[in-house]
């Protein structure tokens, strides 16, 4: 479903830009803060950084988050339900912050249940990266 896209920090490699396979779907590293990102002119409304794992517009500031199953930074102690409460209802958990853009979670909003837990499923079934992801600013 593309998770790894935006949730796998991006590095510089022998032939440009590629995904980070070592911090796989651990969000925006926690070692690379970012300046306040530019001010959008004309047409060109959002950015992303150069990780992929971070995106402004006019919501603000969003960094990718973990997705691992660390416990302390990632999904770790989410159960399969809190995952699909986030996904049908565009909110942290299902009731706290929003998620922001670009995060598709309306596309993933019209899965079913089986399939949304077949995709946590296999994100718990990764590798545990600890990596605190910055908050997202307004």
């Amino acid at each position: 479903m593309g998770c790894a896209d935006c949730h796998t920090p991006w590095k510089m490699g022998p032939n440009g830009p590629a995904p980070d396979h070592s911090l796989g779907l651990s969000g925006h590293p926690q070692t690379q803060p970012l300046p306040t990102p530019p001010a959008a002119q004309g047409p060109w409304l959002m950015g992303t950084a150069a990780t992929h794992t971070a995106f402004w517009g006019p919501w603000g500031v969003s960094y990718a988050s973990n997705l691992t199953p660390d416990p302390q930074t990632g999904i770790g102690k989410w159960r399969a339900e809190d995952f699909v409460k986030t996904m049908r209802t565009g909110k942290h958990l299902g009731v706290d912050r929003p998620l922001l853009p670009p995060m598709p979670w309306p596309a993933f909003s019209q899965l079913n249940d089986r399939d949304l837990k077949a995709i946590f499923a296999y994100l718990k079934s990764q590798p545990a990266i600890d990596n605190k992801v910055p908050a997202a600013s307004h």
